[in-house]
């Protein structure tokens, strides 16, 4: 579990405060960063080392309804997910933890954990439900290659997206030249 931090002001923004805390709106739906300048903090207790994140670790959200996840690859020093993240340190000799966020974020994990959460105004992932997620594990190689592709199929759907808005937009603009040549008739 990512920190707890308790007191009313313990995640308020400091400027210059000596933890940097990652919050879930800060990872995106395909688990990148939307920002790497983290807000920075200053707790009022101390913060166990196993909390501080690590190159590897991955960060599942354990709250709402967001299935994403995201492979932690900065080295910013004393740098801690908040308490609504599982902080998982897969063995990097087993899973690559690209391909475990990959996979976290895929449908077949989605309708798992839709079914498995609890709670009614905040729903929960507990820790268990996790544990008991099968996973196929393939060698590490057909792993890149799967992370490989599916970063692939992102950069692909994006940019189909881009176009699509793109053709909108050229699409109406002609028909508002076309629509305009007969405002004067």
């Amino acid at each position: 579990m990512g920190a707890t931090l308790r007191g009313r002001d313990a995640t308020r923004p400091v400027p210059f405060g000596s933890y940097r805390l990652v919050r879930i709106g800060d990872i995106s739906q395909e688990g990148t960063l939307l920002n790497e300048d983290f807000v920075c903090i200053e707790p009022r207790q101390s913060v166990s080392e196993e909390l501080i994140l690590r190159s590897g670790d991955v960060l599942f959200p354990n709250r709402g309804t967001r299935t994403t996840a995201l492979a932690y690859r900065l080295d910013q020093a004393r740098t801690i997910a908040g308490a609504q993240f599982f902080i998982l340190r897969p063995e990097t000799t087993r899973v690559l933890p690209e391909y475990l966020a990959w996979f976290l974020r895929t449908e077949e994990a989605a309708n798992y954990f839709g079914g498995k959460r609890k709670g009614t105004y905040v729903q929960i992932i507990e820790r268990k439900d996790l544990a008991d997620l099968e996973m196929p594990l393939p060698p590490l190689a057909v792993q890149k290659t799967v992370v490989a592709a599916a970063e692939l199929a992102v950069k692909e759907r994006k940019l189909s997206e881009g176009l699509a808005c793109m053709r909108w937009r050229l699409t109406n603009g002609q028909l508002l030249r076309a629509a305009g040549s007969y405002a004067s008739r």
